[in-house]
């Protein structure tokens, strides 16, 4: 994980969507798109969050002819609320990368679940916290959540409590509480296990991808190509006003757009893992478009309907990516325990020992996780 993450997702949003600047004016669909998306980008925080715009029946009927499909996998998809808040002490066009002074917040959650996620994350005065809900997720899926295997886990989370106090943060995780823990440590920790255990194709940590991050110029070379395929790619239809706000239907050629972008990138697809200019043939030759919500001169919302990237579905599919620029402030949790690399393993070691003690019939009263 990398601190600045989040904002440098927000701002890469807002270049993509201001990249149609140009000498229209104000009142033109590529206009008011072009200056809702440059507001936006004047801001120092925002929320974003994404969900289906659509009542689980809308869903299923949508998916139901895809393999194994069921109602209740609609249900989740209806249910499911992605949020991401971010605040920083400078715009975000000012953002050059990392910067002291923000902090962000991402939270998985259901309807039911929407005042404590599932899952949450804050990044607050360079700390990074965690918190997961386990039996929550596990719920996300009815059939797997009834599985003996899970059942099994679950009388192992039902015993966090008999964890020895040496592993305090490690029993906090696993009963859905705070904890804290420290990226660099844990990338050198993964850094260590690889050496150790070899570099080769035996190595657990080898199929990992070798990410490098992007310098300050490559960084502004990737987004002027992503700018200028956009620019020249996309087309702006105004759809008129709905539920007070303006909406603007952008349009964009799949392929094309690829192509430009990637030719735009140059040698630096070389620093992305996996990649082969003949990917780009696979992107489906046909247009997509995205309906843009702004109110008060502003982005509010940006709704793609999936269904165009399926030819199984039956009916229209939207997601929709809502916005605002207020934030709820950040703040570190409270009483959150610090989880090092060496607490799973010692874990990993109780768990160990504590099946050998059962198998041979014996116990220990002890608080080591060596028993």
């Amino acid at each position: 994980m990398r601190k600045g993450l989040a904002a440098a997702g927000v701002v890469a949003l807002i270049a993509t969507g201001s990249a149609a600047c140009g000498a229209d004016t104000p009142t033109t669909p590529q206009g008011k798109v072009t200056n809702a998306f440059e507001k936006l980008s004047n801001q120092k925080s925002l929320t974003l969050e994404l969900a289906f715009d659509g009542s689980a029946e809308q869903i299923y009927s949508a998916m139901k002819d895809e393999d194994d499909f069921t109602k209740d996998d609609a249900k989740v998809l209806s249910d499911l609320r992605l949020s991401l808040a971010v605040s920083s002490g400078k715009s975000f066009n000012l953002l050059k990368g990392t910067e002291k002074g923000s902090s962000g917040y991402f939270k998985l959650a259901t309807d039911e679940s929407r005042d404590k996620g599932l899952f949450e994350v804050k990044v607050v005065d360079e700390k990074v916290y965690l918190r997961v809900d386990i039996k929550g997720l596990e719920n996300l899926s009815p059939s797997a959540a009834n599985s003996s295997g899970v059942k099994e886990f679950n009388e192992f989370l039902d015993g966090a409590d008999d964890l020895p106090s040496s592993l305090a943060s490690v029993k906090a995780a696993l009963k859905g509480e705070w904890i804290s823990i420290d990226p660099k440590a844990f990338a050198e920790f993964a850094k260590s296990m690889s050496k150790d255990m070899g570099d080769g194709a035996d190595s657990p940590l080898a199929g990992l991808p070798d990410t490098k991050a992007l310098d300050a110029k490559s960084q502004k070379k990737a987004v002027a190509a992503l700018r200028a395929a956009f620019a020249h790619n996309a087309t702006f239809a105004d759809l008129g006003k709905r539920d007070g706000a303006d909406h603007v239907k952008v349009t964009v050629p799949a392929r094309q757009f690829a192509k430009e972008f990637v030719n735009g990138l140059g040698s630096l697809t070389d620093q992305i893992h996996d990649f082969k200019l003949s990917d780009v043939d696979k992107v489906p030759n046909k247009s997509f478009s995205v309906d843009v919500a702004i109110k008060n001169g502003i982005v509010t919302g940006l709704t793609f309907d999936i269904a165009q990237l399926d030819t199984e579905a039956t009916g229209k599919l939207p997601l929709t990516l809502s916005l605002d620029n207020n934030v709820a402030p950040i703040a570190a949790p409270e009483g959150a325990k610090l989880l090092n690399p060496q607490d799973l393993l010692g874990l990993a070691m109780s768990g160990f020992s504590s099946s050998e003690d059962s198998d041979s019939g014996s116990g220990s009263d002890s608080d080591s996780i060596f028993g």
